[in-house]
Parts: structure tokens; sequence; C-alpha cells
């Protein structure tokens, strides 16, 4: 299969949730119009996205729903069972922890780690916190595939090159650290901060910053 467009792949994940949505209605079809008008993006683009992935309408229907579900679940591994230690358990960390949403995707946090003394050995959910100095020792035993970050930023580097040193490979970035990782390790950043900058831009747009008067 081609390489699919980092846009496309976006879309189809709005497009994954609507057909679990429209799914748990009893609906049996979604089509490229109703799809192109929540995305708001043409419908010919839609139907270009529909084709990359190998998801073929019905005429006067639209996409089979359960069809949309399988083929989409399939090109983001939904089925395939994905360990992930958790660095950091502050309260965004253990917010995570507490996340029962995860294993419908099919990620499980099998170990957790800080630095603080006080949450080393206790269980969150049912995961074990180790010292972050642990990671060497711990990571290999659990066979963890993926790293999900929730330390300051000062930190996330050197914690990061650790865990590729361990094989890690992907990590879920929410420090505002700017990762470095070599090619082969997928990296997505959720700063939550950068997010509510966004969302104040959208807000208030850029007629209600002031110029500069120098």
């Amino acid at each position: 299969m081609q390489k699919i467009p980092s846009s496309t792949v976006q879309r189809l994940v709005l497009c994954y949730s609507l057909a679990q949505r429209a799914l748990a209605r009893g609906e049996m079809y979604l089509r490229s119009q109703d799809l192109a008008v929540l995305l708001q993006v043409d419908e010919t683009q839609i139907r270009k996205d529909m084709a990359i992935v190998g998801i073929g309408g019905v005429q006067k229907r639209g996409y089979p729903i359960h069809r949309m579900i399988q083929r989409l679940e399939e090109l983001f591994a939904v089925r395939v069972e994905k360990l992930a230690a958790l660095v950091g358990v502050g309260n965004l960390g253990q917010a995570l922890l507490n996340y029962p949403g995860f294993a419908k995707y099919g990620m499980r946090i099998v170990c957790a780690f800080d630095k603080d003394p006080s949450k080393v050995g206790k269980e969150i959910s049912g995961v074990s916190v180790y010292p972050v100095e642990a990671l060497e020792e711990v990571i290999p035993q659990f066979g963890v595939q993926m790293a999900i970050l929730a330390i300051p930023p000062h930190s996330a580097q050197e914690v990061t090159d650790t865990l590729v040193a361990l094989g890690i490979r992907g990590i879920w970035n929410f420090s505002s650290a700017l990762l470095q990782v070599p090619k082969h390790v997928a990296v997505r950043n959720e700063c939550l901060e950068s997010g509510l900058l966004l969302l104040l831009h959208k807000m208030w747009g850029e007629n209600h910053v002031p110029l500069s008067k120098e």
C-alpha cells in the first residue's frame, strides 16, 4: 500500500470515531457527503481518503459502517495488544493510569515510573510504580513497546534517550519538550499548554493582538 499522507490519517481517525457512533445508533452506512460536512472538507476528498485504504462504497447508500470500522481498525492496529510504560505519576500521570478507555484500542499500561520516593512501591489501578532509575531493569521484563511521558520538559530528553536505547518504538509525549529521536521511533506530542494556546488563538484571533510600536 502507498504511504498515507498525514492529513488523510487525521481525517480517517475522525471517520473511525464517527463510524463507531453511527454503529451505536444502529446505522448501517455513512455517506461521503455527510462525512464531508462533519469534517469540513470537500466530498471528493473523503472519497480519495477511503480509496487510499481500500474502503469502497455502495451506490446510493454510502460506505458500509462495519467494513469501515474493520478496515480502520486494521490500519490503526486497534486489535493488536500494545504494552506501555508510563513515566511520571503526577496528577496527569495518575489520570492516565485511571483512564479505562485505552483498552478498547489495544493499549495496556503495565508499569509506571516516578522519581518521588513517596510514590515508588505503590500500585495505581493495578499498575506498580518503580523508581525512574529502574527503567533499564524493568522495561525489558515487561516487553514494553511504547512509553507515555508525563514529566517536566527538562528531564524528557534524557528519559527518551534511555527508552530508545531499550527498544521503545513509540513515545506519547505529554511534556512540552521537543524530543529528538531516531527515524524509526514514532513520537506523538500532546502538550497541554500548546493546545491551550491554539484554542485561545482560534477564540480571539490575530486581529485582537496589538501590534508592536517599535
